[in-house]
């Protein structure tokens, strides 16, 4: 899934600019909210990485698992458009212009995840149709 792989790229890029980039004498990354956005972004990639891993495990084991996957394909594709826009946020205009940082691309490419192979709509539609079978 591209989305993911990308979000983690723009957690790298925001930062890497967070680092370089000062304000009041010191860089940005001394500033408690953006070491929030960074832990708000690690916390994202992780979740959705273990998400993903119990859907391919279950695969693997030839276990049902449409809810599992599609759990998955909502929080990480939606994870992913999110912390894209965090990390264009960090990086501010540098964020935004494509010539300087990748993450304008980041985005667009996480946001087709939340359209291409069913929309996040769907997904909770999937999803919820999935947890009124489980309770019959």
């Amino acid at each position: 899934m591209a989305g993911p792989r990308r979000a983690w790229w723009a957690m790298e890029e925001a930062i890497k600019y967070s680092k370089e980039r000062f304000q009041f004498n010191k860089p940005i990354a001394a500033f408690q909210s953006i070491q929030h956005k960074i832990a708000d972004m690690a916390t994202k990639i992780r979740a959705s990485r273990l998400l993903l891993v119990t859907a391919a495990r279950m695969i693997e084991k030839g276990l049902p698992c449409t809810k599992e996957a599609t759990i998955a394909k909502l929080f990480a594709t939606e994870a992913s458009v999110e912390i894209c826009d965090q990390a264009i946020q960090i990086c501010g205009g540098a964020g935004y212009v494509e010539d300087f940082y990748p993450l304008s691309q980041f985005y667009l490419d996480a946001r087709l995840g939340t359209i291409g192979g069913g929309t996040s709509e769907i997904m909770r539609f999937l999803i919820q149709r999935e947890v009124y079978i489980e309770e019959k």
